[in-house]
């Protein structure tokens, strides 16, 4: 199952790459890091108190 899942995830992540171009790429990996951040952040805070 997680194979398929990997499979399937990869091709639909390439043919939107190709499809959409590199500004759909840069938002999308810019919305990663900031949710990425936030959670870390949250991580810490609750680590913390």
């Amino acid at each position: 199952v997680m194979a398929a899942a990997n499979i399937a995830g990869s091709l639909l992540g390439a043919r939107m790459a190709i499809s959409r171009g590199v500004k759909f790429i840069r938002a999308l990996f810019l919305i990663v890091v900031a949710v990425l951040v936030v959670k870390l952040g949250v991580d810490v805070v609750n680590e913390n108190f």
